[in-house]
């Protein structure tokens, strides 16, 4: 394999910071916050760089005698780890048995005499794999080295998803969340100095056969969507840099024949997994062993989590210890797993851990084919949402139907699953077209969408009106299947969907009849009645579940939000859909003007948008 020059799914450190562009406004914001507080906060989603940005952003703005920076990872429990990498500085281990995590620190700052940076990297690690204990734990050793007014500064890195686990801390941190910096995708502009940039340096020397290239780039790494992902940035141009390396030449040279030759993101994630993947079945075992054995490392969030050898060993016992060490030597050398220390290793980033999430067999395989409806000559849907009549024309969401599919029928621990996204986005199309059409044919399926008027009927103001009794059947059954639903077998499985749940919230305010419907949807899913619940629900009305989470408190861990479509899957709506009405789009050039005319500002396609204006241009 022909070695890249670039970071890949690493990130930047102090030696890359002549490499390191793209977030000097980000870079500068966090280096002024550092001498306003003694507790940073810097978050957002997975790969926008937040390590990068402040191992090498951050430290490449200090002098090397002005920063003591030592990074913590949680490993097996946090407080442990921070202890061991204080101790791993004191250079005489002069540290007594009984010090404190503050004695520690002021000890390493007369050793050292710089101020001294913790960065707690990946701290969600506490909220996904730790305990409570250890939580309250590492606040008191916080708020001690606060109280102590040491020449310390504390910086945490997480993930967005988790911000919301810090407010834990607050009552006894106050100061949590007063310095923070939220690090966002880049934009276009950013992106485009990055590439130019990086590939001119010194470091790099790639030519580009025109700037234009870099444009072709970002479209190929953001798939339409405004904003890019700087580990996706790297990936792309890792392959990229491999593949021209392969034509060999005098010089690397980037051009658009090439990028379009490299394909789509998701394709050189997929890809590179696959490339390794199979390079395993020639070198070290079957592929089917290594994507298995790979799996031990992705949580059940889809998120890396770091394993010791000794448990990956117990996890599969039956490949012995010599094939373990194989396995691990192979995709250590391939980039896919890093050791933690001598013990203990981890997928390289959460890219792979979301790809090989994705990989999960099923038990139960969807039907690709639904029954064969008379469709209308116009396939797009107006106002309205795509039916179980029109799936065979609901384009553009297969990849969100096969997850949702999964999440529903073969995940058997969880009895419920949570469907959220903002209005506009499709949320009832895919329920009633993608889903709905599929697991009708495996299951006895009810589909209930909530309204004003519903909530009039006898039959359903029943449930706002008294609690459920233990010994009768739900009454909910009764509202999917009629009278059949007091006799249904409890063997036979059943799905249940209740699409526009926010209606709840809307019109039904009193506290009391609200209890008496969420026991009502409890008493559903209890187990006894083998019933799967499917719940659909507006963005903004999401907080309003937390205290349904009381009455059943596995009703968030299930979840998928549903996001709006990237101009790569609205292309591909238009296509088939005018395909199936026997129109073509004259030209790339139509298409743009179309795409352009149903994306709003902030790049994203409104799918209700998309479906009114295509239903009008189809009717004139």
């Amino acid at each position: 394999m022909t070695r890249t020059p670039f970071k890949f799914l690493d990130a930047y450190g102090k030696a890359d910071t002549e490499i390191f562009f793209g977030r000097e406004e980000e870079v500068e914001s966090l280096y002024q916050m550092s001498f306003q507080t003694n507790l940073l906060l810097v978050y957002g989603v997975s790969g926008t760089g937040k390590t990068s940005l402040v191992q090498c952003g951050l430290a490449g703005k200090f002098e090397s005698s002005d920063l003591f920076d030592i990074t913590i990872r949680r490993k097996n429990n946090l407080n442990d780890a921070f202890c061991d990498e204080l101790k791993k500085h004191d250079p005489e281990g002069s540290f007594e048995a009984d010090f404190t995590a503050d004695k520690m620190i002021h000890s390493l700052y007369l050793d050292y005499l710089r101020p001294i940076y913790l960065i707690f990297d990946q701290f969600e690690e506490l909220f996904i794999l730790g305990s409570q204990q250890e939580e309250a734990m590492f606040v008191k050793t916080i708020k001690r080295l606060l109280a102590a007014e040491l020449p310390c500064k504390i910086i945490i890195v997480i993930r967005e998803e988790y911000l919301g686990h810090l407010s834990t801390f607050e009552k006894s941190i106050p100061q949590i969340f007063d310095k923070r910096l939220r690090v966002e995708p880049m934009s276009r502009a950013n992106a485009r100095r990055v590439i130019i940039n990086t590939l001119h340096s010194e470091q790099i020397k790639v030519t580009l056969s025109d700037e234009q290239v870099a444009e072709t780039i970002i479209d190929k790494v953001t798939e339409g969507m405004g904003r890019v992902q700087l580990t996706y940035l790297q990936v792309f141009l890792d392959k990229l840099y491999r593949v021209a390396a392969l034509r060999g030449g005098d010089k690397v040279v980037f051009d658009n024949e090439l990028v379009n030759e490299i394909g789509r993101i998701e394709d050189v994630l997929r890809d590179f997994l696959d490339e390794q993947l199979d390079v395993f079945a020639l070198e070290v075992d079957t592929k089917e062993l290594g994507l298995k054995w790979l799996k031990l490392f992705v949580s059940d969030k889809g998120t890396k989590i770091p394993i010791k050898r000794q448990d990956i060993e117990r996890a599969m016992p039956e490949l012995g210890r010599l094939k373990h060490f194989n396995y691990l030597q192979f995709f250590v050398n391939r980039r896919i797993l890093r050791p933690l220390d001598s013990d203990q290793y981890e997928l390289i980033h959460d890219s792979l851990a979301l790809k090989l999430s994705q990989t999960k067999t099923a038990g139960i395989p969807m039907p690709l084919n639904v029954p064969a409806k008379q469709l209308p000559a116009n396939p797009f849907v107006n106002f309205s949402s795509y039916g179980p009549e029109m799936a065979e024309l609901f384009f553009g969401r297969d990849k969100d139907t096969r997850e949702l599919f999964d999440k529903v029928i073969n995940d058997t621990a969880v009895r419920s699953t949570l469907v959220f996204g903002p209005i506009g986005v499709g949320k009832t199309s895919l329920i009633r077209a993608g889903l709905l059409p599929r697991v009708q044919q495996l299951f006895r399926t009810g589909y209930l969408a909530l309204s004003r008027e519903l909530f009039e009927l006898p039959v359903f103001n029943e449930l706002f009106l008294s609690p459920p009794l233990k010994q009768d059947p739900p009454r909910f059954l009764e509202l999917f299947f009629g009278e059949e639903g007091k006799t249904l077998s409890t063997d036979e499985r059943k799905i249940l969907i209740i699409d526009q749940l926010e209606e709840v919230f809307i019109w039904v305010t009193e506290s009391a009849q609200l209890e008496f419907f969420y026991r009502h949807l409890a008493h559903l899913i209890d187990g006894h009645y083998n019933c799967d619940l499917v719940l659909v629900i507006r963005d903004e009305f999401f907080a309003n579940l937390q205290d349904l989470e009381s009455f059943i408190p596995g009703i968030l861990e299930e979840q998928m939000r549903v996001k709006h479509l990237d101009r790569y899957g609205a292309a591909e709506v238009i296509r088939r859909n005018l395909h199936y009405a026997k129109f073509d789009v004259e030209g790339e050039p139509v298409m743009d003007r179309i795409l352009q005319n149903v994306t709003e500002g902030d790049g994203k396609v409104n799918l209700t948008f998309l479906q009114l204006y295509m239903y009008k241009l189809l009717s004139t």
